[in-house]
């Protein structure tokens, strides 16, 4: 194809695309109704965090005595030792320290004892942050009751 053919057609393409023709909306439809929404009664237990997320669930509590993580892997594959780090309310970084933690084969589950270092409280705690392996696996959310 000569080029003189190809950029004639290039400017017939482009000149269609721009006629100013107002046919074609690109709006997007608005909604008949908004969406539903319920309210809920909750409450959030003290004390106690939770995480489901591709087959890895974890639950950390601090309620008397010895903060706890118990940590499952259904994964799929193995997974690094379980870690732990809390962001208090004055926004530091306070890792925690776990009794024996190794890494997860798969279907398998870990509980550990968790020690802070100094005198960090549970109402201390603003973020709870697993870590396996090293690797950041998210937050952990306050555990929630419905009713």
């Amino acid at each position: 194809m000569p080029i003189r053919t190809l950029v004639v057609a290039v400017l017939v393409v482009v000149g269609v695309a721009c006629t100013g023709d107002s046919s074609t909306d690109t709006t997007a439809p608005s909604s008949a109704s908004p969406l539903p929404t319920t309210n809920v009664d909750a409450t959030i237990v003290p004390g106690a965090w939770t995480y489901d997320l591709r087959g890895l669930k974890a639950t950390f509590s601090w309620k008397d005595g010895p903060a706890k993580l118990t940590v499952k892997n259904d994964t799929g594959r193995d997974v690094g030792a379980p870690a732990i780090y809390i962001v208090a309310q004055d926004q530091k970084r306070i890792d925690g320290e776990l009794d024996g933690a190794v890494p997860l084969a798969d279907g398998a589950q870990g509980e550990y004892i968790v020690t802070f270092p100094g005198d960090l409280q549970r109402d201390d705690v603003g973020l709870v942050v697993l870590e396996l392996g090293g690797e950041n696996w998210g937050a952990l959310a306050p555990k929630v009751i419905e009713g």
